[in-house]
């Protein structure tokens, strides 16, 4: 290897480790934010152009939004949920895990009119799988519609769905059990959903919560049976 073919790798190492460094400084300075509550630093660092080049648009605009909606500024938030609903980011993952992840946090808290927003989103990115997923979920939490049970079933029977949209399905089965007061099925269903979720995910303490008020221990689940 000569001489100036090393100094252009280790210039390039260097250069790097350099960016990482800085990546990794304003990670910290934003979470640092975050966490003290200091909403209008958060809004500052994330609208930097050094931050959005080395950071990302799409982890910028998560901060500005987590930031306004700490802050409760309705408005400002209503904006910024908007803005994103409406960018396409350069990694479609990137917006599908945000649609996935709002769409559900909203849900569960109730706030159907966000939901809605973010399910016309979900819908235009054409993902039969994945809408019908919502718009099941959406009847069920918004609607609270009670006749998805068997057609639920049939999806999970179908080996479409793993992992957290497994669990989704399974929480919407025992959430329309429970509101039928068929509390073993309830039982049984949100057992088997938890063991979908990572443990730190927003469906867990819902359905802790949930085997709690229905008085059943949080024990191992039994298998739900094929019911087609």
């Amino acid at each position: 290897m000569s001489i100036i073919t090393a100094s252009i790798i280790f210039a390039a190492f260097a250069c790097y480790i350099g960016v990482q460094a800085l990546k990794n400084f304003q990670l910290r300075n934003l979470n640092a934010s975050l966490a003290g509550r200091d909403f209008e630093t958060v809004q500052k660092l994330a609208e930097m152009p050094l931050s959005k080049k080395i950071l990302g648009a799409y982890t910028c605009d998560l901060y500005q939004l987590r930031a306004l909606y700490l802050e409760k500024d309705r408005s400002k938030f209503e904006q910024m949920l908007r803005h994103m609903l409406d960018t396409t980011y350069p990694n479609p993952e990137d917006k599908k895990s945000f649609l996935e992840q709002y769409f559900h946090t909203f849900l569960l808290k109730g706030n159907a009119e966000y939901a809605d927003w973010i399910l016309q989103s979900i819908r235009a990115m054409g993902e039969q799988a994945l809408t019908r997923c919502t718009e099941q979920s959406y009847a069920v939490m918004a609607l609270h519609r009670t006749d998805l049970i068997e057609t639920m079933n049939e999806q999970i029977n179908s080996k479409q769905y793993y992992g957290f949209s497994l669990g989704v399905l399974l929480f919407m089965i025992a959430k329309q059990y429970e509101a039928l007061q068929d509390t073993e099925n309830a039982v049984l269903y949100y057992q088997n959903a938890k063991i979908c979720f990572h443990p730190k995910a927003l469906y867990v303490p819902h359905i802790e919560e949930s085997l709690k008020r229905l008085g059943q221990p949080d024990k191992e689940p039994q298998a739900v049976q094929d019911e087609t």
